[in-house]
């Protein structure tokens, strides 16, 4: 477990709560490795999601601790209330029974992709095309857009969880399943960092906005005003900058 402690400074007004205004409020996340968005690096928290909450911290009384584990036990952190925050989440109403979602996103998904080897000859039109049920790896409880979803439900897949994309990856390699799953951006950025894009097809999914928030444990949003935490965060942050970052892949 990697703790990143980002700068702070007073070059902007108190934050207020619903108990007291504080000069500096530390607020603890945790974050499943989504590269090139957060992730670990030489035991760093690093990513472009970090790099937003370091500029947030350096202009604002706003200082983030980022700490890097696996999905599953970062909801438990936050949940449990070890941790006061977790990103990036997509909404759902089970998630909304025990995180607090503002209204502001974080961050905008643009499109779930499917990965192939290359040597493999199926082509994605549609779901509903799909005359056979396919074996996929997909990240351990990351939800990947409501088309995928439900075609989930409706048993089009098989589905190997795995803690990394990278071991994804290694799965669809030693032919173990037949495809992945993953957000395109994150897509991109392992197949490049793995040097396998002579091995690899990727087939998008849907272009839908999936936008995608830092979500609170009930506990911190009972002390602190989130709305208005996240309304500091949003003078540093543009959703939609890591879609012009994905198209020039």
């Amino acid at each position: 477990m990697l703790i990143v402690c980002t700068k702070v400074s007073s070059q902007t007004a108190d934050i207020n709560t619903n108990e007291t205004t504080l000069n500096e409020l530390v607020i603890n996340v945790v974050a499943p490795e989504l590269k090139p968005l957060v992730y670990n690096a030489d035991k760093v928290a690093v990513g472009l999601l970090i790099d937003t909450l370091n500029k947030v911290s350096e202009y604002s009384s706003l200082k983030f601790n980022v700490t890097v584990m696996p999905w599953g036990r970062a909801m438990l952190e936050v949940k449990n209330g070890h941790a006061d925050a977790i990103m990036p989440t997509l909404y759902t109403n089970e998630r909304a029974q025990s995180l607090v979602f503002p209204p502001q996103q974080f961050v905008n998904f643009y499109g779930s992709v499917l990965i192939k080897k290359v040597d493999n000859n199926f082509e994605f039109d549609s779901f509903d095309t799909m005359t056979s049920k396919k074996s996929v790896a997909k990240v351990r409880s990351v939800l990947l857009g409501e088309e995928f979803e439900k075609a989930k439900k409706e048993g089009l897949f098989t589905i190997a969880e795995v803690s990394r994309l990278e071991d994804a990856f290694n799965m669809l390699l030693l032919d173990r399943v037949d495809l992945v799953v993953t957000d395109g951006f994150a897509a991109y950025t392992s197949i490049k960092e793995m040097g396998i894009e002579d091995n690899m097809s990727v087939m998008s999914i849907s272009s839908l906005e999936e936008p995608s928030f830092i979500a609170f444990s009930p506990q911190f949003a009972k002390k602190h005003d989130v709305i208005q935490i996240m309304s500091i965060i949003d003078q540093f942050n543009n959703p939609d900058r890591y879609k012009k970052i994905l198209s020039s892949h």
